[in-house]
């Protein structure tokens, strides 16, 4: 349940509808404004400028401190400006170009500035809920703005640059009046034990190969009724007519854009719903599992198309597209963010851009398909397609063993139970329980005393002992010289882990002498409280210092 607080109508405002629908134009209405005034390059001119100005945007936004990223908010209001004009500059061929050009870099730093607020202001456990759910918000939107665009595609040129420009607005004043932190940082410490630029770049390929799948699919659905006979000699371009028939069954034919606004309809209507549940399975289940679920969507999609001459394999087709692009959005908005350690811009920047490039070269690939010496090879170059991202869906599973953290490791500030440092002896020096859970410390020291012996002979040999398992509760162990800590916890996680060796570590660098001399005040070691606190107390996002 997401609950609208002032963090969240920001991000509402700034996701929903500065970043969904502005990227979404893109398609409709620019792909039916393709069909009836423009030609292709127009396409390219809009995808292009905007994964290469997320890329721009994000190399130098970072340097811009505080509540100056204020004016970023009219971003917005320049974006609707812009779409509006368009209305007015139809006609003139070289202005509109130019247009275009400006609304794809707005759209680049529209987007940069709203994954990055939510990036930095929602908690990383339920990122991927929220984040979901202004997506699929956003979605609907993109629904009803298609709708618009089948009954007066400037009328829905009006209703996007309208809202944009209220949205922007809105933004300034409530983040100048809220007096919100508009810092773009990381607030929670991610365990990352990979490589972040390795898996940035496997994150990056794949978002480009999405691009380019939606890239293909927007064009070929929004220019069918373009096709030549010849073109129909491919087996799937042929069953792009069952779903032709679909759109015209609801008064959608070619005189009302082609199947784009149709297509957008149904996906935005069904991503309302998608995008909310798969960003919770991204909590619940870690964001890997999810991107290699939806990696292999692709491939099945593709293999689907070949029998939608079956009504039934025609709606599961639909219904896992609609997933492909729900769950691949929901991705792009936390994944980036995620891996980013205090660059939140560039990471961002750097993850988006793939996402505008892919689109560019999927409008390329799609109207390869349009050219004559093509036309015996389409089906043949769709399999090539189908064995190609199948590989590329495994790269992650390969590669990526220690990726982004699961949602337990997420969630490890409400493992904790208690941490402890003892003396080789087994005499707790400091003890630090946590406020979740009450912890008899008598009983808890007992216990420590019981395995005493064993940890004696232990700090002694080579064999460490690491973690003692009981039901419901962990004990870790780290060990210096002199000394070692425990962690009690409800889980074995490698953050903790982690922690906790760190820790340990600061410790005996500290306090090496005053530990091999002590004599049983524990007032002396009273500091390093303020350590154990540094490592496991998590500071709430959004609290104001």
């Amino acid at each position: 349940m997401v609950k609208l607080n002032a963090n969240n109508f920001l991000s509402f405002l700034l996701i929903s509808i500065g970043t969904v629908t502005t990227i979404t134009f893109g398609f409709v209405p620019l792909v039916n404004l393709y069909e009836s005034y423009m030609d292709i390059i127009y396409l390219l001119l809009f995808w292009t400028p905007f994964g290469v100005s997320c890329f721009l945007f994000g190399t130098f936004l970072d340097k811009i401190k505080g509540q100056i990223r204020k004016i970023f908010c009219f971003s917005y209001v320049f974006w609707g400006i812009l779409v509006i004009l368009l209305y007015f500059t139809i006609t003139n061929p070289l202005l509109t170009l130019f247009l275009i050009v400006l609304i794809a870099i707005s759209t680049g730093l529209n987007v940069i500035t709203a994954v990055s607020w939510v990036g930095s202001n929602i908690q990383i456990t339920r990122k991927g809920l929220v984040t979901g759910a202004f997506l699929g918000l956003g979605w609907g939107l993109v629904s009803l703005t298609a709708y618009i665009s089948f009954i007066d595609i400037f009328l829905n040129m009006f209703f996007l640059g309208i809202i944009n420009i209220i949205t922007g607005i809105i933004s300034f004043i409530y983040v100048q009046r809220g007096k919100f932190d508009f810092k773009w940082v990381q607030k929670v410490k991610i365990p990352r034990n990979y490589n972040i630029k390795k898996n940035g770049m496997i994150y990056w390929i794949s978002s480009l190969i999405f691009g380019l799948f939606l890239g293909v699919i927007v064009f070929l659905l929004g220019t069918h009724q373009m096709f030549t006979p010849q073109m129909f000699e491919s087996l799937y371009l042929q069953n792009l007519d069952f779903y032709f028939d679909l759109a015209i069954s609801f008064n959608m034919g070619p005189s009302t854009g082609g199947l784009i606004n149709f297509d957008f309809i149904v996906v935005g209507a069904m991503n309302l719903l998608l995008s909310p549940i798969f960003g919770k399975l991204m909590d619940k289940f870690g964001r890997k599992k999810i991107f290699m679920l939806t990696n292999f969507f692709i491939p099945i999609i593709l293999i689907f198309f070949a029998f939608w001459v079956n009504f039934p394999i025609l709606i599961i087709s639909v219904i896992l597209y609609s997933a492909v692009t729900a769950s691949y959005l929901v991705i792009e908005a936390t994944v980036w963010s995620d891996l980013a350690q205090d660059k939140m811009a560039r990471f961002n920047g750097f993850g988006w851009s793939s996402v505008g490039l892919g689109g560019a070269l999927g409008f390329l690939v799609g109207l390869s398909f349009t050219i004559p010496a093509f036309f015996p090879y389409i089906d043949l170059l769709v399999i090539f397609a189908i064995i190609f991202i199948c590989i590329i869906s495994l790269v992650p599973f390969i590669s990526m063993k220690d990726s982004l953290p699961p949602a337990e490791e997420m969630d490890w500030s409400s493992k904790i139970i208690g941490v402890y440092i003892i003396n080789n002896s087994g005499i707790v020096m400091v003890e630090f329980p946590f406020a979740e859970e009450k912890i008899d410390a008598n009983l808890f020291s007992g216990g420590i005393s019981g395995i005493t012996n064993i940890l004696q002979e232990m700090v002694a040999s080579e064999e460490k002992l690491r973690v003692i398992d009981h039901e419901d509760k962990k004990l870790l162990f780290e060990y210096s010289e002199g000394f070692f800590s425990v962690l009690l916890a409800r889980e074995d996680l490698k953050i903790l882990r982690s922690k906790l060796k760190t820790l340990t570590n600061e410790i005996d660098k500290v306090y090496h002498e005053i530990i091999r001399s002590w004599s049983g005040n524990v007032e002396v070691l009273k500091p390093i409280e303020t350590m154990i606190k540094n490592q496991f107390v998590e500071e709430p996002i959004g609290k104001k210092k």
